[in-house]
C-alpha cells in the first residue's frame, strides 16, 4: 500500500521488476485503517519529522484467503527491514 499515485508506483514498480500490482490509497483511508500512517500531527511542526507526515510507515501486513489481518509489523526507522524468516514463519502457518 502506498499513499503514492498510480503513476508513482508504476514508475517504481517497473524500476525494481515488481511483477504484482500495488495498492494506491491516495485517499489514506486504507492505511489509516491498518494502523500504519504517520498521521500525528505534531510531525508536521517537527522540521526531522515533516516529511514522512501523512505517509505510510514500513509495514507489512499478511491477510489470509477471507481478507483477515493475520500479521503486521511495522518498523520505524523506515530504512530498516525486520528479518524476513519472521514473516516467512508467518506465511507457512498457511500451508
Amino acid at each position: 500500500m502506498s499513499v503514492d499515485f498510480n503513476d508513482a508506483n508504476k514508475a517504481w514498480a517497473d524500476k525494481l521488476g515488481i511483477a504484482y500490482p500495488l495498492l494506491s490509497d491516495t485517499s489514506r483511508q486504507m492505511v489509516k485503517a491498518y494502523g500504519v500512517l504517520n498521521d500525528d500531527a505534531s510531525m508536521a511542526a517537527d522540521p526531522k519529522k515533516i516529511a514522512t507526515y501523512l505517509r505510510t510507515k514500513r509495514a507489512w501486513v499478511v491477510l489470509d484467503k477471507e481478507g483477515i489481518v493475520r500479521y503486521v509489523k511495522t518498523t520505524e526507522p523506515r530504512d530498516f527491514q525486520p528479518p524476513n524468516d519472521e514473516i516467512l514463519k508467518v506465511l507457512g502457518e498457511f500451508k
